[in-house]
Order: C-alpha cells, then structure tokens, then sequence
C-alpha cells in the first residue's frame, strides 16, 4: 500500500512539473512572439523610439537636469547632447511623433517616478492639433513606456477618448500587428543592444536642408487668439499643477514651422503670463534673429503645407538648444555637472554632425575625402562613363580610401567598389557588367552591388538587405551605411563625365 501511494506521489508531482514547464514555455513564447512582432524603431536613424524610450530606464535615476516633451517639433529641435557639451546640462528628449498633451502627461508622470528634472521643456504645437483619434501617434509613445499604474491610466484615457482602440491591444501588441512576421529584419531580435545610455537621448536625425526661402517670422501685435483643443488644455493644466507641485520649472517653447501664427503665439503667451511661465516662442521675429537662425538652411522640410514643415536639421537643433541652454544657465541657475552617461556619447554626437555635413555636401573632392571614417562601410557603382573628368586630384582621394582602380583606361567601364570600416572588401573594373553579392557587419547586414558601363547595360545598382539606395545617374553613384546607427546616411552621384562634377540626391 505504501509503495502505491508513493507510485502516486510520484505521477502527480511528475504531471505537476510538466504543467509547470509547459506554463513557463508557454509565456515565454507568447514574451518572445509579443515583443518581436510590434513596431520597433530603435535604429530608425529619424525616429528611434524604442532606443528613446527604453533606454529612457537605463539611465541612472536622479541624473538628468531637464525633460523634453511634445511632438517631433520637440524631438528634432533639442539635441541633449549639445546642451550637455555647451553648458553641462543634462537633458533627455522624451518627444514623439504627434504626441499629444495627454500622452505627454502621462510620460511625465512616468518620468518622475524616475527622475528629478528641474525643468520641463514642452513644445506647444499639439495645443491646436485634434489627436484623439490618432492611435498610431499613441502607441510609438507608449508601447515601450513600462506597465504600471501610469500605462494603465494612460491607456484607460486614450481608449475612451478614441473608442475603436482596444485596452487588450496595448498589452498584447501584437494583436494589432500579427501580420509583421512577414516584414521582420535583424532589428527586431537586437533587444540586448539597448543596455548602455542612449547616444542620442531622444535626438532626432532630420540631415535635409530644406532651402524655403520664403518663411517670415512673426512680428507680434494684438488681435485675436486661436482656441486650444479642449482636452490638451485639460492637460496643460494638469501639467502645469504637476510641476508647480513638484517644485519643477515648466517653460513652454514652440520651434520653428510655418505653422505658429499670431493668434497661436498669442494664446499661448496669455496662458504662459497667467501661469507665471517662461515661453520661448522661435518664431518671433526679435528671438529668431538673435540666434542667427536661417529656416532655408537650419530647416530639414521642404513642404509649404505648415503642418508638415516643421523640423530642424542638426543645424537648427543647434541653434535652438543652444539659446535655450543660455536661459536654463542664466535664468533657471542650472549649472555644468561631469556626467559619464553623456561623456561618452560625446564622439557618437560628432559623427551625426559629420553625417549631417556629407548629406549636405555637393563638392566631390570635399565628400571623397570625408569618407575615410572607420564608422562608414562605403559602396560605390559606376553607371555610363565615370571616367571622362575625373581628375587627379579626385583619383588621389580615392587612393587614399585604399582603392587601386586603373582609371587612364576606363572609358565607359564598369566599376564598383566595397569599404568596410577603411578596409576594401571589393573593387572591380572590366568592360563588361560585373556584380557582387556579400555580407558586413559580421554577416548581420546583405548587399549587392552592380555596375555596367555605357558599352555593356548602361546600369548600376546598391542594395542593402534588398532595399534599392543607390542614385542609378551617369557617373559614381556612392552609398554610405554608418555602422553606429546601423543605417544609411548618404546616397549622392556625382556626374564625373561632365566637367562640372555635379553631385545628384
């Protein structure tokens, strides 16, 4: 009888242990399969949120200085890094696509259970905008915000503001994305990547040059005021007492877009002097040639519709942060601090400057000898003839690259060439159409390159992970991957059969 029971025993904890092991798989799966299968932008050279908002946590708690929040206007105008390099203030931007005043509530409140800014920097641009319905705008801003009280709250108001959202969706993401296991890459499997302190702190790369020249700013006079939207209102007002509570600085900015109006800065002035509140307004006339701004040039969009043109360039963010840290040091007494989260991050700052710069840059000898960077894995295809007036001082610069390409007799040949990190992995030059296929960094990232001359196709082509960057114009068409934010930063051609070497993008 005793050995039956123990038979028993036995069976039953056996059946416990395989349910248990079940259950754990099971979860783990569902862990794995949920993470994987939502939207992930952390190497989104424009718009990296998960890096912003995931690593958001992974900075030491009571460390940073000031808080920015708002839209992409936020998020592209204010650059942490070259506040903390001019004044060692030490920011965060927090702002994302569209975000609303309540999301930027919420995000506040989630921030302060983990730091201690004495200011808050908040865009107003979203105090005109309807987001109610606009999920998408939402979940980039919240999909990686932790669980907790506050996700629950916030997801609570957003779904009964916009009632087609699903509560259950925001928990399980991947209801709502279920089909993106088709469109997966190796991002989406790199989630160990985001252990160190963000290099951007939530700076937006917008690397255009817009060239409006038509944007006025404005010269402020009385006359009517814009209303805001009923519920951001609510919210600025709750924003407001929250920082009044915890001894924090609000100051209200709005950057440049051809959107601010009189009426908005009016409004928003009315609500700043009732509240006891700075506002920096940059499209004010007075403010905005002060700091030498130049929207044709500080500017990455070139829409003329005001909703759209809207973001700065590494160049404008400069210019903007760097008048705003003069007011955070002179006015709100925020002093320098040594803090190795953005000491480190220093050079990775200097690299998205020069990234900005080769974008930019139109003079060929000028951007060849940019190249020699050990952060750029390099692809270059030649289409028709890149040969008639590429002069000497050109074929030097590409010697320098490490390239030893015969150019006396290439007339109309076809030419490509492959630098990874300053070290050729391909070149080839032939009379016929010629191709290769093959991998950089460490196997994780597919190319293919292709070029034919004017004699043998009259083609070229550059494919990363299948994706078509190159310019397919006559002459060199060049494509630079930087292998810090694991992205593309440049395709340019330049017609180097035509005297005047004209770069095409």
């Amino acid at each position: 009888m005793k050995a039956e029971w123990k038979e028993r025993i036995k069976k039953h904890v056996t059946v416990a242990v395989r349910a248990v092991l079940f259950l754990c798989l099971f979860f783990l799966m569902i862990y794995v399969v949920n993470r994987t299968l939502t939207p992930n932008y952390l190497y989104s050279s424009t718009n990296p949120m998960t890096e912003t908002y995931r690593g958001f946590y992974n900075m030491k708690k009571n460390t940073i200085d000031v808080l920015f929040l708002g839209s992409s206007h936020t998020a592209s105008g204010f650059n942490p890094q070259d506040l903390y390099n001019e004044y060692g203030i030490r920011g965060y931007n927090l702002g994302s696509n569209s975000q609303n005043l309540w999301v930027s509530y919420y995000w506040l409140r989630e921030a302060l259970q983990y730091q201690s800014p004495k200011v808050v920097v908040l865009d107003c641009y979203m105090l005109f905008i309807d987001e109610k319905k606009n999920e998408g705008s939402s979940r980039l801003a919240l999909d990686d915000m932790r669980w907790g009280a506050v996700k629950r709250e916030a997801v609570e108001q957003i779904c009964d503001l916009d009632d087609s959202q699903s509560k259950l969706s925001y928990l399980f993401r991947n209801i709502r994305f279920h089909t993106r296991w088709m469109g997966l890459n190796e991002t989406d499997f790199m989630w160990a990547d985001i252990a160190a302190p963000p290099e951007l702190k939530g700076f937006w790369l917008y690397r255009g040059i817009c060239g409006y020249p038509d944007y006025i700013p404005l010269t402020i006079q009385e006359t009517g005021r814009d209303l805001f939207i009923p519920e951001a209102e609510r919210y600025l007002e709750r924003i407001t007492a929250l920082c009044r509570e915890r001894g924090i600085e609000l100051i209200l900015v709005k950057a440049p877009t051809l959107a601010q109006t009189v009426e908005r800065h009016n409004a928003i002035a009315d609500y700043a002097s009732v509240h006891h509140l700075k506002f920096l307004d940059y499209n004010v006339e007075e403010l905005y040639h002060s700091m030498e701004f130049n929207y044709a040039q500080d500017m990455n969009d070139s829409s003329t519709d005001g909703n759209r043109n809207a973001h700065a360039n590494p160049s404008g963010a400069k210019k903007l942060t760097m008048y705003l840290g003069s007011v955070l040091n002179e006015q709100c007494g925020l002093t320098a601090q040594k803090d190795e989260q953005w000491e480190q991050t220093r050079e990775f700052n200097n690299g998205v400057w020069k990234d900005f710069k080769l974008h930019n840059e139109t003079d060929i000898k000028s951007y060849l000898s940019m190249l020699g960077d050990k952060r750029y894995t390099i692809f270059i295809a030649a289409k028709d003839d890149a040969a008639s007036s590429l002069n000497e001082e050109c074929k030097e610069l590409l010697r320098v690259l490490g390239l030893r390409a015969d150019w006396s007799d290439a007339y109309r040949k076809s030419y490509f060439a492959v630098i990874e990190r300053q070290k050729v992995l391909a070149e080839q030059m032939a009379g016929e159409r010629i191709e290769r296929m093959g991998s950089f960094r460490g196997g994780s990232v597919i190319y293919k390159v292709v070029s034919a001359g004017m004699e043998c196709g009259n083609d070229c082509s550059i494919q990363i992970n299948r994706g078509e960057l190159a310019k397919r114009s006559r002459g060199l068409n060049i494509v630079v991957y930087s292998n810090d934010i694991k992205a593309v930063v440049d395709s340019v051609c330049f017609d180097t059969c035509a005297p005047e070497l004209t770069a095409v993008r």
